[in-house]
């Protein structure tokens, strides 16, 4: 579920009340009222609401729930009805007849239970009709006086959540929202308000937005123990946690599933889809280089060029009769070796990207491919040299792809190429709770990767590492530097 995730439909059925059979009491045209609502009859509900609410005012003494009901109702038919604005004040007056009269009130503790539980109902609606119109925080303060009134009401803190973190820009108080209304739900003191029919779903998906919210507001801070202030863990270890309880709550959940890996080095996520890899770079690739270059300071083709330079010691760099760049994007890293290329062959999943290649640096390319580098190196063997600019960060296990530019090189020829390393604070982590960690599928949805792990597959591929050197701040991720390294690899006889 994304967005405004728990918004509930108007649940109307839950403060209307039974028939009493035709009459002129405030009470029974509210009866008179909800049952011409149940038919969906919505304008004679909203004209029996309005006379319930005059004779109220013409001195018919029925109770205070009754006047909060007949306020709150006449809100829900009018906001059914399309006019959701007359909405909001009915259901105002609903909570202010409450809280103007709740004091003065002769019933007793059941009655007045009952009126305010109906005046958190309408508080519910109102939110949920002020999100409807775009008041995000009206809508706010209405599910948060929901939840004042009826300390039960897990779905308005729930809404609340769903409000601070989508709308609102606060998370430490989308966090307190969710686990408020995760508590409301498991605790066993009393029933939750208007429970939901599948609660275990309904705990994952809290789950879930507590995770994404520490993950992308937190980042790799750290995090106060709920229990116990003073002490303090990796606050990507707390979002792991949480999004390991939606899965337990419900393995189907997907989305938890994919952020677990993203915060986690999970070997089962062994590669981005090609799918949606070309979606990503179709989306973004008239923005593409200006974001790369400009805003994220990215740098690595041109250091992937130094390091290669640097793998030959000082000895004149030979030219290469057939050189793959893949993943080529709009051409940066080819750019950079186009000097030691007789014929230079762009791949890349994206037509888009392609085309901005060739608007960007027409003529570059002796050849542009559109399709998966791993087939490429496969069908055009034999090749001399692979350059990779930042694109093999969208493989995690790196075994398919070694043997494919295995297949596809020629023997003494060469694969330059930059990965991502975890970040400084994660490796740390890893080396404690999973020191054997190959790679790692970061928040961003790359991929970062180990050097013992990258040699080693270099190796079982007949590929010897001529050049390793790390590249840490090639680029920003979030205004924070990026650590990564570059390879330069030659296969052996």
């Amino acid at each position: 579920m994304n967005g405004h995730t728990f918004i509930l439909s108007l649940l109307l059925a839950g403060c209307f009340s039974d028939a009493f059979g035709e009459g002129l009491t405030p009470t029974e045209q509210l009866a008179l009222g909800d049952k011409a609502m149940k038919s969906r009859d919505l304008q004679a509900a909203i004209e029996r609401y309005e006379e319930g609410i005059a004779l109220l005012g013409l001195g018919g003494g029925d109770d205070l729930a009754t006047e909060i009901a007949l306020y709150t109702n006449l809100g829900s038919a009018r906001s059914l009805a399309g006019d959701d604005h007359s909405a909001v004040s009915d259901y105002r007056k609903a909570i202010l007849a409450h809280s103007e009269k709740i004091s003065q009130h002769d019933g007793d503790e059941n009655s007045h239970r009952d009126a305010t539980n109906l005046a958190a109902k309408s508080a519910f609606y109102l939110g949920t009709t002020h999100f409807n119109i775009d008041n995000m925080q009206e809508a706010a303060n209405a599910y948060a006086l929901a939840n004042t009134l009826d300390p039960f009401h897990w779905a308005a803190v729930a809404n609340l959540g769903s409000l601070l973190q989508d709308h609102l820009e606060e998370p430490a108080e989308a966090l307190a929202a969710y686990n408020k209304a995760y508590e409301i739900l498991t605790q066993n003191s009393a029933e939750p308000t208007d429970p939901p029919e599948n609660s275990r779903a309904v705990l994952s998906q809290i789950q879930y937005r507590v995770g994404n919210t520490i993950n992308s507001a937190m980042g790799h801070r750290k995090c106060a123990v709920t229990d116990d202030p003073t002490k303090q863990v990796p606050c990507l270890e707390m979002a792991a946690h949480a999004f390991s309880l939606a899965i337990e709550y419900d393995e189907t959940n997907e989305n938890a599933k994919h952020m677990l890996a993203a915060v986690t080095a999970d070997g089962s996520m062994s590669r981005a889809s090609t799918e949606y890899v070309a979606q990503l770079f179709e989306d973004y690739a008239e923005n593409f280089e200006h974001s790369l270059v400009q805003e994220l300071g990215y740098n690595g083709f041109e250091r992937l060029r130094q390091v290669f330079d640097r793998a030959f010691d000082g000895s004149k760099i030979p030219m290469f009769d057939l050189v793959v760049d893949a993943g080529c994007g709009t051409g940066l890293t080819g750019e950079q070796f186009r000097n030691v290329s007789s014929h230079l062959l762009g791949v890349d999943l994206s037509p888009s990207i392609i085309e901005e290649a060739e608007k960007a640096r027409p003529g570059l390319y002796d050849e542009i491919q559109v399709g998966d580098v791993t087939e490429t190196f496969r069908k055009r063997k034999p090749i001399d040299l692979i350059i990779a600019g930042d694109s093999y960060i969208y493989f995690g296990d790196l075994d398919s792809l070694f043997a494919s530019m295995n297949e596809g090189l020629k023997s003494g020829g060469y694969v330059a190429f930059t990965l991502e390393n975890a970040s400084e604070d994660n490796e740390k982590s890893l080396a404690v709770s999973k020191p054997d960690w190959r790679w790692q599928l970061t928040p961003s949805g790359r991929f970062a990767h180990h050097k013992r792990y990258v040699e080693s597959v270099a190796k079982r591929h007949g590929m010897d590492v001529v050049r390793y050197e790390t590249l840490d701040a090639f680029r920003l991720e979030k205004g924070l530097p990026v650590r990564g390294h570059s390879f330069i690899l030659r296969k052996v006889a």
